[in-house]
């Protein structure tokens, strides 16, 4: 109980002490003259005071800079995922943009063979490698496809269809090395066979063989599916010739065509569903 007493007495004695400390500055700031034991007392106080009030600015000056660094950080967050927002919304803009292309080129298309009638399909599948020489598409039987029907995308001839289930059909493009197409040089009525060559394709081109060799055909011409063709419709664009080979003593000549449709970049096609009639 004593020793209670005696630190509650200690505790009051130095509580009245400050007390009697901040009198006297009260004092010595509001009197004109000191008497100097106020002036002894003031000169160890108020140095004190001072220090008090520096120490307690400094560390109001910490406290708003931690707040302020929080403040960014947050400022920080909340820019960041408004950029990611940003991003996403850029990217969803650009793929809406691609779709719209390649929807407005198949219309494109779809015009360009107005006479033939159409079914849309996606590609869903494809054989190994860059090339689309094998891929499947999301429409079968139940579409009213059938074996053989011509597919076209890009600007002309894509292949044909070798397979159809009931959701899905099988295409065999005409780069593929099985593929062989009765061509027609378009401002001379040449004919010609272009072959599918893979291997040839990762130079851009298909080869057109058997061309007669006194053919007046130049670069640029274009060759479209012939008459002739057991398989193809008449007058579907399968390329444009970029290069002529003569072969000496030879009665005929060659050409490397550039395909109308890219074979490494397809997504949609369009099916005719009008299959060649054959005599």
């Amino acid at each position: 109980m004593k020793r209670n007493r005696g630190i509650k007495s200690k505790h009051v004695l130095i509580l009245m002490t400050v007390l009697c400390l901040i009198s006297i500055i009260l004092t010595v700031n509001t009197r004109d003259r000191v008497s100097p034991i106020e002036r002894s007392v003031a000169y160890i106080v108020v140095p004190m005071q001072r220090g008090i009030m520096s120490f307690g600015g400094w560390i109001q000056d910490k406290v708003d800079f931690v707040s302020n660094i929080r403040h960014l950080e947050e400022e920080n967050e909340t820019l960041q995922e408004r950029v990611y927002q940003l991003e996403q919304d850029n990217n969803n803009l650009q793929q809406d943009r691609f779709e719209l292309d390649r929807l407005r080129e198949l219309y494109d298309l779809d015009e360009k063979y107005a006479d033939y009638p159409k079914v849309g399909a996606r590609v869903i599948g494809k054989d190994p490698g860059n090339w689309y020489n094998n891929f499947l598409i999301d429409k079968g039987s139940n579409d009213g496809l059938k074996v053989n029907m011509n597919v076209i995308a890009g600007n002309g001839l894509v292949g044909y269809i070798s397979e159809v289930g009931p959701n899905y059909s099988k295409v065999v493009s005409i780069i593929d090395d099985v593929s062989s197409v009765s061509g027609m040089f378009l401002r001379t009525s040449d004919l010609g066979i272009v072959n599918g060559s893979r291997q040839l394709m990762d130079q851009g081109y298909l080869t057109v063989e058997n061309i007669n060799r006194d053919a007046n055909i130049v670069n640029g011409d274009e060759v479209v599916t012939s008459h002739i063709s057991d398989l193809y419709l008449q007058g579907i664009l399968i390329g444009t010739i970029r290069e002529i080979q003569e072969v000496p003593n030879s009665l005929t000549k060659s050409a490397l065509l550039e395909p109308a449709v890219n074979f490494n970049h397809l997504q949609e096609v369009l099916v005719i569903t009008e299959l060649k009639q054959v005599d």
